[in-house]
């Protein structure tokens, strides 16, 4: 004859089984999203490597036009927080 215990385990097997599989299937799914993601990125790096060798000039211009945006945002941002607080 069965324990106890052993009628509880089997039962709590029962009920966790459908709960484990969902777990492994999404882990499975999101696996497979990791990888497309890391693949579409390193796509994208590789063109855009391939855009600033074949136009060099015009990646230095965008990326100082990018950094001199960035600049004078971070600036007005700061200024802003230190004239209200004065």
């Amino acid at each position: 004859m069965r324990t106890m215990t052993e009628a509880a385990a089997d039962a709590m097997k029962e009920q966790l089984n459908p709960i484990v599989e969902k777990f492994e299937d999404n882990m499975r799914q999101g696996r497979r999203v990791m990888v497309k993601a890391q693949h579409a990125a390193e796509d994208g790096a590789a063109a855009a490597a391939l855009q600033v060798r074949r136009h060099p000039v015009r990646a230095v211009a965008i990326a100082a036009g990018v950094g001199a945006l960035a600049g004078c945002l971070l600036g007005f941002a700061i200024g802003q927080g230190c004239r209200k607080s004065s």
